[in-house]
């Protein structure tokens, strides 16, 4: 079925499942709960419904099916009911694998309760104490660093970078990207800019989102030179700009009165085939408005 391409329903699944417990063949059967998951798009309702169907076998779902489940929960904002199912893995003596932790971590993070989250994290490193060595890894520190830095919370945010270089954790892109995103946000530029460096001079590549980091910072600030020179270097390490790039590149050039230089964007814009939108055209009317120039505004 899955080499035909043919789409799999939730009944599907369930009837393979409940023959395969019947067989005995558990391992089978979690591989089919884990298929479940990708072709069905964690349709929770259908996971729950299998989920009872094998515990009806006398078999016992373990941390893994579990997970799945909880991750299907978590995906869908049903943070409660994640976390009812989490508690009673523990009750029934269930040992969480880092994951699991990590995905309720994230869950909670995307809702914006941090110290729920971070309440998770806490229990990581009582658990690391017992046979399963489970500890937070550096997948836990950047979903809680992103989440820190979402909310604004920058201290925090340098916190867990020193926590994470104390424990020996090497930050990944990920965690580079999260630090210069808040150092750019409150317009410290140069620890910015000395972070970037330092991580090019470890060979790491810098993706789209830590290249918007920092050209929003610089155009904040009002250093379009340096701004358009990151433009440039994205292009020699083949990375694509898009909108918010020169969304932001616009608006800096708006905001420094130089509004025709900002419509000249509008032609290399074409030209990289990023496709126009509201912002835009709302930066350079406001522009145009701004010095005096209403019949321009009116042509935008």
């Amino acid at each position: 079925m899955f080499r035909l391409k043919i789409k799999s329903s939730v009944s599907t699944f369930y009837i393979m499942i409940n023959v395969l417990c019947k067989q005995g063949k558990l391992n089978k059967a979690k591989e089919f709960l884990g298929f479940m998951e990708a072709y069905c798009c964690c349709r929770v309702g259908g996971a729950q419904m299998i989920f009872s169907a094998i515990k009806g076998r006398g078999v016992q779902p373990d941390s893994y099916m579990y997970g799945l489940l909880l991750s299907g929960m978590c995906k869908q904002g049903r943070l409660a009911e994640a976390s009812g199912l989490f508690d009673k893995m523990l009750q029934i003596g269930l040992l969480p694998i880092a994951v699991t932790y990590n995905t309720l971590i994230d869950g909670y993070c995307n809702k914006g309760d941090l110290d729920r989250a971070f309440g998770y994290r806490d229990e990581m490193v009582k658990k690391g104490i017992m046979p399963t060595g489970m500890v937070p890894d550096a997948i836990t520190y950047n979903i809680l660093i992103n989440g820190y830095c979402k909310s604004g919370n920058a201290k925090k945010v340098f916190v867990l970078r020193d926590e994470m270089l104390s424990k020996g954790i090497e930050p990944t892109k990920e965690t580079y990207t999260s630090l210069i995103y808040v150092l750019s946000k409150r317009k410290r530029m140069n620890e910015a800019d000395d972070l970037f460096e330092r991580i090019l001079c470890e060979g790491v590549l810098p993706d789209l989102v830590m290249f918007n980091a920092l050209i929003d910072g610089h155009c904040a600030n009002g250093n379009m030179e340096h701004a358009f020179s990151l433009l440039r270097q994205m292009d020699k390490m083949k990375v694509h700009p898009d909108e918010v790039t020169y969304n932001t590149l616009m608006q800096g050039r708006c905001r420094a009165g130089k509004v025709q230089e900002a419509r000249e964007l509008l032609d290399e814009i074409k030209t990289r085939g990023i496709k126009s939108d509201y912002i835009r055209y709302n930066t350079l009317i406001s522009g145009h408005s701004k010095r005096g120039d209403m019949n321009v505004a009116f042509k935008v």
